[in-house]
C-alpha cells in the first residue's frame, strides 16, 4: 500500500505540528520553576521595600544574587546550563542589570513608583517577545504583567503601589510558573 502526495504531505505537516507543540510545551515546562522563582522575589522584594524603605538598595541587591544563583542552580539540576549555552545566561543577566542601571542613572525617576514600574514593565515586554516565539502562554504572563503595573501606577494609592507590585507583578509570574507546569 503506497500513500498518495496528498496522504504523504498531510503526514508531515501533522508530525512538523507535533514537533512544534512538543517543543512549545517542554520550553513551558522548563521554565516554569525559574517563573515561580522570580515571582517569589518579586514579593519578597517589593513586599520588603514597602515594610522597610530604608533597606530597598541592600535587599534588591541581595535578591538578586540569591535569584541568580538559583536560578543557575534549578537550571544545571535540569541540565540546561552545562556546555557553551552556560556563559550566555550570564552575559544577558549582566546586560540585563547593567541595562536598567544605566537607565535609571540617565533618567533618574522623580517618584518611587516610576523606580518600581520600570522592572515589572521591562519584564512583561521581555516575556511578551519571547512568547511571539515560544508559544501564547508567555504573551498572556507578559501582558498581564504590564498591564497590572500599569493599572496600579495610574490607580492605586502610591504609598500602597509596593504592595500592589509584589501581589500582582510577583503572583502573576507564580501564577504564571503553575500554569507552565499544567501543559
Amino acid at each position: 500500500m503506497s500513500l498518495s502526495s496528498e496522504e504523504a504531505a498531510k503526514s508531515l505537516s501533522q508530525a512538523e505540528e507535533a514537533r512544534k507543540r512538543s517543543s512549545e510545551l517542554y520550553f513551558y515546562h522548563r521554565s516554569s520553576p525559574h517563573l515561580i522563582l522570580w515571582g517569589t522575589i518579586w514579593v519578597i522584594g517589593y513586599g520588603g521595600t514597602g515594610l522597610f524603605p530604608s533597606y530597598s538598595d541592600y535587599l534588591w541587591d541581595a535578591l538578586v544574587v540569591i535569584g541568580v544563583a538559583c536560578g543557575f542552580w534549578v537550571s544545571r539540576c535540569r541540565g540546561s546550563t552545562t556546555g557553551p549555552k552556560a556563559w550566555r545566561l550570564v552575559a544577558l543577566a549582566a546586560i540585563i542589570i547593567f541595562f536598567v542601571s544605566a537607565t535609571y542613572s540617565i533618567m533618574r525617576p522623580h517618584f518611587a513608583a516610576q523606580f518600581c514600574a520600570y522592572p515589572a514593565l521591562i519584564t512583561g515586554s521581555v516575556y511578551m517577545a519571547i512568547g511571539l516565539w515560544s508559544g501564547l502562554r508567555y504573551v498572556v504572563t507578559g501582558a498581564a504583567v504590564v498591564a497590572l503595573t500599569l493599572a496600579g501606577f495610574y490607580f492605586i494609592d502610591p504609598h500602597l503601589y509596593l504592595f500592589w507590585m509584589a501581589a500582582v507583578g510577583g503572583g502573576s509570574m507564580i501564577l504564571a510558573g503553575l500554569w507552565f507546569r499544567t501543559v
